[in-house]
């Protein structure tokens, strides 16, 4: 099975909250911190988006390949002037993540999607069921030894269709070389 190739040409800029984690810790109950991240987020920042607008999981600041730590912000999109580097001029804005403090708010952190190469698996049911399975599709896919793409390891994305946590569909892309 082979998920499509998208070309994202624009960056996309998303506001939320962050941990970061590993894929060991998220195994274990007592260590993970995901389905912690996504409550809050669900409990507190949820009901202040539009209804219908998509949100987002960003996994960036890795610190190696799917061993390693990495980031996780459960966001939302927000306008790309509030980046304030987005037009820079400078090749490598659109290649590096940028994540900062909003300074209107504690606790919350901005993030830019950089433009590039993404391949997506796309799943639709229920929560958290469905996240996981593509996750697992992407896994299988890029561990297999005949798969012809490569990891980035800069970012990946979920992007919940709708704003649809519940039952809905999600949409993985993967960054690849």
């Amino acid at each position: 099975m082979t998920a499509p190739i998208q070309k994202l040409t624009d960056v996309q800029t998303c506001t939320g909250i962050s941990v970061r984690t590993t894929n060991t810790d998220e195994i274990s109950h007592e260590t993970a911190k995901l389905g912690k991240l996504w409550q809050s987020f669900y409990k507190n920042h949820v009901s202040q988006l539009e209804k219908g607008q998509d949100i987002y999981g960003i996994y960036h600041n890795y610190e190696s390949d799917d061993v390693g730590a990495f980031d996780v912000v459960a966001s939302w999109k927000v306008n790309s002037q509030q980046d304030g580097q987005e037009k820079s001029g400078n090749d490598d804005t659109a290649n590096t993540v940028k994540a900062t403090k909003n300074k209107n708010a504690s606790n919350l952190t901005t993030v830019s999607i950089p433009a590039g190469k993404y391949m997506v698996f796309s799943e639709y049911g229920n929560m958290p069921n469905t996240v996981m399975n593509a996750w697992e599709k992407a896994w299988t896919y890029f561990n297999d030894p005949s798969c012809e793409h490569t990891r980035t390891y800069h970012v990946d994305f979920e992007r919940y269709v709708e704003g649809n946590l519940e039952y809905g569909q999600v949409e993985l892309y993967i960054g690849i070389e």
